[in-house]
């Protein structure tokens, strides 16, 4: 179980690399419609998938809407492009990496929404791209971390470039709650055993981020939290999934608020308005509390917080 969920986490980190690009069949007449939404989930038999999309159908109940499961498609793009040859749509939705990717790959020009993808921050500067983060806002993530540990003084957090800015923004918002973040950049995969065990022993916590580098294999996402359970350092993570590899607290994006988020943004774009952001934070969240590793690790609880809870492991 813990082995397919944390495939499932490196998945969602993938980097979506840029290739050669397929262009749609533009033989034929092809039905226009002004307001046509395609939606494209990479795995629609995923519940964090399925908590997605369900939740920007609910909010664009009524609209012309074509969905696309990739699921299980070993060639992904050939079976997208069958879609984009016949219909033309106002906005697409993609859900995933393997969705996004896949839109990318063949029609970079689009008009993009997508949320649930890890590697977010290489399309924020992209004109035609709107998107829902995968994690909630750092500041948020820092204010639960002091509302459940308040003893807490030093955090640490690994990182490669692609997560430079979040980790400055995160310095800032940990230095207004009396919390030092202290911070170590990683560049090759090869590094981070040496750079994890030298920071672990310098902070009473560990942060993780959704980081291609850090998260990049399954091997090298548990050796991170090997290193933090062998240093006695309690894990903060930013998705359930990592409760099953030893987290002791994570703090979720709520999935279907996401996908209303998503379909606030595709209004927008429909009624050819300009959303106020490209990326926008999951507004809603949910949190995940390991009371073992509490005890095991002899932390200090904030015992009003078990009230914000909503998932509680205790065995």
């Amino acid at each position: 179980m813990i082995q397919a969920r944390c495939l499932v986490i490196l998945i969602f980190a993938m980097v979506i690399t840029n290739c050669a690009r397929i262009t749609p069949d533009p033989a034929g007449p092809v039905p226009l419609s002004k307001n046509k939404i395609l939606v494209v989930n990479s795995n629609h038999s995923l519940p964090r998938y399925q908590l997605a999309e369900n939740g920007f159908m609910e909010a664009l109940a009524g609209k012309d809407i074509v969905t696309l499961d990739l699921n299980n498609d070993e060639r992904p793009t050939e079976q997208l492009l069958d879609v984009l040859n016949t219909q033309q749509f106002a906005a697409i939705y993609t859900i995933g990496a393997k969705a996004l990717g896949s839109v990318d790959y063949i029609d970079p020009a689009a008009q993009v929404i997508y949320s649930s993808v890890l590697s977010w921050r290489q399309f924020q500067s992209r004109d035609n791209y709107f998107g829902v983060a995968s994690e909630v806002a750092p500041h948020a993530q820092m204010t639960w971390f002091k509302y459940f540990f308040p003893q807490l003084k030093r955090i640490g957090v690994i990182y490669s470039e692609d997560n430079a800015g979040l980790v400055k923004d995160g310095e800032r918002f940990a230095n207004q709650l009396g919390i030092e973040l202290v911070s170590a950049a990683v560049t090759k995969v090869e590094d981070l055993p040496r750079i994890a065990d030298q920071l672990l022993q310098k902070v009473d916590a560990l942060w993780v981020l959704p980081d291609p580098v850090v998260l990049k294999s399954e091997s090298s996402t548990k050796l991170v939290f090997d290193l933090a359970h062998r240093r006695q350092r309690p894990v903060f993570a930013y998705s359930s999934l990592f409760m099953e590899l030893g987290a002791t607290l994570s703090i979720n994006a709520d999935l279907a608020t996401t996908g209303r988020q998503a379909a606030v943004i595709t209004q927008t774009l429909l009624e050819q308005q300009q959303p106020e952001s490209h990326v926008q934070f999951p507004a809603g969240s949910s949190i995940s509390l390991n009371l073992l590793k509490v005890g095991e690790y002899q932390l200090d609880l904030n015992t009003d917080a078990l009230g914000s809870v909503n998932e509680l492991l205790t065995q």
